[in-house]
């Protein structure tokens, strides 16, 4: 690990490693010193350190793996891993550490944690700042040889990453991966469990996300587990509503609701109960019922500190649009629409309301701005892989090329259609685990 610090500090500070070692000892006597053949000894790292413009210990203690630093290191692996963490547990955390097993388990856990709260940009900073460069070097978790609080927060971030893609392959992959490293029972174990049940479902192998589910229930009710138990409903509900049982999820959520009683911070695990009911009932037809929770939700907002209030106002926009669009009511889409215009927080938020202006254009015969909007958001819903937006605008897309005589537009986008609905392995619907982003 001293090698990949010299590397990234050397890169730092624009300079080659020649230049860091003249006058000091030979290029090749460095290398061995980094590869850990010979010891790195005390005057060579001051001067060393000197050229870097960091500590002594900050070079030593590089590779350090000791009790005492695994130990830190899985600390900050457990509270981080928390669906609860607080941006106050984040900032106590310093960003740099003697150990690198520390500090890159810390970067890769505030990753993890800016990209919950769609943070985007303190994660792309510290991605560009920070941790591109150590991903490069230790990005394969199954391949290098770390120690194993470092192997475990480079699973979960990727995880994280897999499920912001909706590569559900990845994801569960990395999550079984993750899971043979846990201690059975633990709260990062069951929050693997409830991932893997999570990818299951989007992957439509419905017995094996049942399987998970009734095991990982098991396992709460013989150990009294019961703060677990909204967050096992919460992804049981979208087991459900995959299988096309409606009302079976909706009681699931309920069963969420009425569990909060067992969590000390109900408001980490409502927000997620809230958003899937208002998707099922919105999807279901049933929008009065969907009005209802919307409402509900936003008086919820209304209770929040004013930051959270700006947060979370564009969610409920979004919700307000979408049953508008399900009822074809334009001119009520056109009003959310512009409310939502000036309140997007997040490139999701954006893309949505590019899509929803797509289809105002369309209802209104405005081909060319239809084409433009549609375009603007095609590419995020592709690299995303959402089903449900990908349909319609494959289908409008291919129909408006056509009208337009651009034959070879249309024929890609039929061709595009045709595969996703042969092909795709999920229902394209943002129904979130306990786990998702906030």
């Amino acid at each position: 690990m001293l090698k990949e610090r010299v590397e990234f500090l050397c890169k730092k500070k624009n300079i080659l490693r020649k230049e860091l070692v003249e006058g000091l000892v030979t290029q090749a006597h460095f290398a061995n010193i980094l590869a850990e053949r010979y010891p790195f000894v005390e005057d060579l790292v001051e001067q060393i350190a000197q050229r870097l413009g960091v500590s002594m210990s900050y070079l030593s203690g590089a590779a350090a793996a000791d009790d005492r630093t695994l130990e830190q290191a899985e600390v900050i692996f457990q509270e981080l891993s928390q669906q609860s963490v607080t941006e106050q547990q984040v900032d106590a955390l310093e960003d740099r550490h003697d150990a690198l097993t520390v500090e890159f388990t810390t970067a890769l856990m505030k990753a993890v944690y800016y990209q919950r709260m769609n943070d985007q940009a303190a994660f792309d900073y510290l991605h560009t700042s920070y941790l591109n460069f150590y991903l490069e070097k230790y990005g394969r978790a199954d391949e290098v040889d770390v120690p194993l609080p470092l192997k475990k927060a480079l699973l979960f971030y990727k995880i994280q990453y897999f499920r912001s893609k909706n590569h559900y392959y990845d994801v569960l992959n990395e999550a079984t991966r993750l899971s043979d490293l846990l201690d059975k029972g633990s709260e990062i174990w069951l929050t693997a469990q409830n991932i893997k049940m999570e990818a299951y479902t989007y992957l439509k192998q419905f017995e094996q996300a049942k399987q998970v589910f009734e095991q990982t229930m098991r396992y709460v009710y013989e150990h009294r587990l019961f703060h677990r138990l909204s967050g096992l409903y919460v992804s049981y509900s979208g087991y459900c509503f995959s299988m096309g049982m409606t009302q079976e999820a909706l009681l699931a959520l309920s069963m969420a609701e009425a569990n909060l009683v067992y969590l000390s911070h109900q408001g980490d695990v409502m927000p997620t109960i809230l958003h899937n009911r208002i998707i099922m009932l919105t999807l279901s037809g049933e929008l009065k019922k969907a009005m209802d929770e919307i409402i509900r939700f936003e008086e919820m907002i209304h209770r929040e500190p004013e930051e959270a209030q700006l947060q979370l106002r564009p969610v409920t926009l979004v919700y307000r649009c979408e049953a508008a669009l399900v009822q074809r009511n334009w001119g009520l889409l056109s009003q959310e629409a512009e409310h939502l215009r000036g309140s997007c927080n997040n490139e999701d938020q954006h893309m949505s309301l590019a899509f929803y202006e797509c289809q105002l254009s369309l209802a209104q015969g405005d081909k060319e701005s239809f084409l433009k909007y549609a375009l603007e958001c095609l590419p995020y819903y592709e690299s995303t892989a959402q089903a449900l937006r990908l349909e319609v605008l494959y289908e409008t897309l291919a129909a408006v090329s056509e009208e337009q005589r651009r034959y070879k537009e249309s024929s890609l986008y039929y061709r595009k259609l045709v595969y996703l609905l042969r092909n795709n392995k999920a229902d394209g619907v943002e129904i979130k685990s306990q786990e998702q982003n906030k």
